[in-house]
């Protein structure tokens, strides 16, 4: 909300080329900086590749700068300058997020996760119509700046942003107060729980170290404690059962062992166990799958999902994207795993399919907790689906559909992170799944309309210039 103005300001003041340049220095050092253990790169890699990535955060406020200086006319700035800095950076989230191996990771929207009457906007809008009311105050105060803070001259668009902001703020607040309590509903206890912390590196230096045999006997100590710790949650009551990603970790026999005894447990007590894989085959050229299976209360796997996020940071085979959902009798069910999260135009499958729990199991590093568990409950608040995180190595947490926390933990099943919760079968309904990113095609359209607007209105004042001369001679 606050940094850009200065950025802003320091660009449209200062009248030497070389700014660019060193704001650009400075951009990258303040972003590089915080975000060092974030990235999935290390040591210079890190730099090297946030540099890049200020190369795109640069656009908006160079456009900004540009175009604002064909704008200006008699050494005003028009209010319509106001909208280069949110279109572009809108637009640029947009295009850039579908097409990034980490979908959206770092859109400016997550910042406000702690601004719940502000997030629900995203029930409408989605992640972009945050991005854009966020991106434009830096503007408009820049603006207001640039005219003095002279209140008969700024008083209008003020205003408007104002007003703006206090309908976006009164649209959470009356979705939030008017959101059934949680107790009113109809629910069913759902069961979350870690184990052991999985460290994909550790084991396949294990693998390649010491051989199969080595990784296995390490791998199948785990998978026992996971089942046990199932028949603990179905005594407990839960009716729906989930392990984080890459629970069950091992060769493809062994893998297929603890789904058919999962199968069994499911059967056996008439729950839905949902059982997050990642399969080695060390003697093939086979990639290595991260799979979520879910078994029925019948026994019978009734959901198979193949992670679709994040594969290239972890070498494994690449989903469909496709989201699959079960009628059950706690409402609709579905799942996905981790990253698969990070794309919010394919999760929104969740809402047009009007799945009423999500399931999310994770694997996250020290440096993206708890903020990437954070980023999943923007999914519920967009499709109204209750999200069920669980984690390893990280926070776990359970949302409603208006993203409120029904349950964390955070840890190990014995320190704290065996979540039990009531959670609602029922969702509310969301805009966001029906319209998609509108709000990013606008603003593609809105910014080439501004650019062009803003490069005739220059030239003009050009072309009028030396006429002006005349006549004052």
């Amino acid at each position: 909300w606050v940094a850009p103005i200065f950025g802003m300001r320091y660009l449209h003041t200062n009248p030497k080329r070389r700014k660019y340049l060193l704001f650009y220095l400075v951009l990258w050092l303040t972003l590089a900086i915080p975000w060092y253990g974030a990235t999935p790169f290390f040591g210079p890699s890190h730099f090297i590749f946030m540099a890049v990535n200020t190369l795109f955060a640069l656009i908006p406020f160079f456009l900004d700068s540009w175009l604002a200086q064909n704008l200006r006319h008699n050494g005003r700035l028009p209010f319509i300058a106001t909208f280069i800095y949110p279109l572009s950076g809108t637009a640029l989230e947009f295009l850039s997020s579908s097409a990034n191996p980490i979908g959206n990771f770092g859109a400016v929207g997550y910042s406000q996760y702690a601004l719940p009457v502000l997030t629900q906007m995203t029930a409408v809008t989605g992640m972009l119509g945050l991005t854009f009311l966020v991106a434009w105050f830096p503007a408009v105060v820049n603006w207001a700046w640039d005219n003095g803070f002279d209140w008969q001259r700024v008083r209008a668009g003020v205003i408007a942003y104002v007003v703006i902001l206090v309908v976006v703020v009164g649209y959470g607040t009356i979705r939030l107060v008017t959101a059934p309590e949680i107790g009113s509903l109809a629910t069913v206890p759902v069961a979350s729980f870690t184990m052991v912390e999985n460290h994909i590196g550790e084991l396949n230096k294990l693998l390649e170290d010491e051989g199969t045999a080595a990784f296995r006997r390490e791998t199948q100590a785990v998978h026992g404690e996971y089942l046990a710790m199932t028949e603990t949650a179905i005594v407990d009551g839960a009716k729906i059962i989930l392990w984080p990603e890459i629970a069950i970790i091992g060769v493809e026999e062994d893998v297929q062992a603890v789904i058919t005894q999962g199968q069994a447990l499911a059967e056996e007590a008439g729950v839905y166990l949902a059982m997050p894989t990642f399969t080695f085959f060390p003697d093939s050229e086979r990639q290595a799958e991260n799979v979520l299976f879910v078994a029925g209360p019948d026994g019978n796997i009734v959901l198979e999902h193949v992670k679709y996020g994040g594969n290239i940071l972890e070498g494994s085979l690449k989903g469909s994207g496709e989201i699959q959902a079960i009628e059950t009798e706690y409402g609709r069910l579905s799942g996905i795993i981790c990253w698969d999260s990070n794309y919010p135009n394919i999760v929104r499958q969740v809402g047009q399919q009007n799945i009423n729990i999500l399931l999310s199991p994770s694997k996250e590093w020290d440096g993206i907790n708890p903020m990437h568990a954070e980023m999943a409950v923007f999914r519920a608040l967009e499709n109204g689906t209750a999200v069920i995180r669980q984690t390893d190595e990280g926070l776990s947490i359970v949302v409603d559909g208006y993203g409120r926390t029904l349950a964390s933990g955070e840890g190990l099943a014995n320190s704290g992170n065996y979540v039990l919760a009531e959670v609602p079968t029922s969702s509310p309904t969301t805009l966001y799944p029906v319209i998609g990113d509108v709000v990013g095609f606008i603003s593609v359209v809105g910014l080439l309309v501004v650019v062009v607007y803003a490069l005739i209105s220059g030239r003009r004042q050009k072309s009028e210039a030396p006429q002006t001369a005349t006549v004052a001679s």
